[in-house]
């Protein structure tokens, strides 16, 4: 269907053009969406988020270009949808930079659970980071606090990502003993 047919539909309000307009355009939205989010879920929820974004804006809107239109509007969504799951700790990467440091505790004592009765776990774990070899300390900052991917640091320090992750590993067995040796179950 031609494009200026499409945006007629859609100032007619005809959802058929809904229709029209993912069946040509759904390929490309998606790739524009699945470069900025990973997760397949979170890439078909902005599809469906750009289908609603492009009704809602056309009227008033008339796009010389429907399809540069439509990247826009799935630049955008993708960009929001990113900044919502690194705003609200939902990124992937997170997940399992957490899951990695549960490890070293009892279901009693998961990090999520943190709070001021748990000063000797703080206590503990301040002193072993600062204890770590500067470029051991440095992954596991970086891994573990701030929440960068194996992958990115692999990349910014220029080691093999098996690399760092034998060191995260060691690192998180010693921890592991160091918290046995203050008295927290694990």
């Amino acid at each position: 269907m031609n494009d200026n047919i499409i945006i007629n539909d859609l100032f007619m309000r005809k959802e058929s053009a809904l229709d029209a307009l993912s069946d040509k355009y759904s390929r490309l939205y998606n790739d524009v969406i699945r470069q900025i989010v990973h997760d397949e879920c979170d890439v078909k929820e902005c599809a469906n988020d750009v289908l609603l974004a492009v009704w809602n804006s056309i009227p008033p809107n008339k796009p010389e270009n429907l399809s540069s239109y439509v990247c826009k509007i799935a630049r955008r969504i993708g960009i929001d949808r990113l900044r919502y799951i690194k705003r609200q700790k939902r990124d992937p990467d997170y997940l399992v930079a957490l899951s990695e440091l549960n490890d070293c505790f009892t279901s009693g004592d998961r990090l999520e659970s943190f709070d001021d009765k748990n000063e000797v776990i703080r206590t503990a774990l301040s002193d072993f980071i600062r204890e770590l070899e500067p470029r051991v300390q440095i992954l596991f900052v970086r891994r573990y606090i701030y929440l960068e991917s194996v992958d990115s640091l692999s990349k910014r320090f220029g080691i093999k990502e098996n690399n760092i992750s034998a060191m995260l590993y060691r690192a998180r067995k010693r921890l592991k003993k160091r918290l046995e040796s203050k008295g927290v179950s694990v």
